[in-house]
Order: structure tokens, then C-alpha cells, then sequence
């Protein structure tokens, strides 16, 4: 799954390696430390993303929630349903 910020994009894939875990994965050490700051960041060997940190499926539920209290409702537009 990839998760697109207004900063930079995160690659998530499930961890077969350790249970309960995933790993994230992004081209943004700094977004990368300051929404999984708690797990160690590492250099991936994936071509397309630079950063990885596996960490456990609660604490991206934590990043997902500071993730959506970030969003700027106000640069969505109105729409009128009939």
C-alpha cells in the first residue's frame, strides 16, 4: 500500500520475517523519523525507496492517526450532491 503525504509517499508491506509487523519504507528520512521516530531507521535495498523501519502494526496505527489530524480540510473543495 502506498500512503501519500503533502510532504512524501510511504511504501507499506506486510513483514513475513517478524509477526505483527510491518515495514515502512520512504525516500524521506525526515518524515520517515518523525512518524515511526521510535523504530530504528535503516537504508533500504529497494531501488525506488531510500529509508526503511519495520515497526509494529499499533505504532502505524499511531502514525495513521497523527497522519489524518494533519490533513487541511480547508484545501478540500465543496461539492453538491443532489
Amino acid at each position: 500500500m502506498i500512503i501519500q503525504t503533502s510532504n512524501c509517499e510511504f511504501l507499506i508491506e506486510n513483514s513475513d520475517r517478524i509477526d505483527g509487523c510491518v515495514f515502512i519504507y520512504s525516500d524521506s528520512l525526515e518524515e520517515i523519523q518523525r512518524f515511526f521516530g521510535s523504530s530504528e531507521v535503516e537504508y533500504s535495498s529497494k531501488d525506488d525507496w531510500k529509508y526503511v523501519v519495520c515497526t509494529c502494526k499499533q505504532n502505524f496505527a499511531n502514525a495513521l492517526i497523527l497522519m489524518v489530524k494533519e490533513i487541511n480540510y480547508t484545501e478540500f473543495s465543496v461539492l453538491k450532491y443532489d
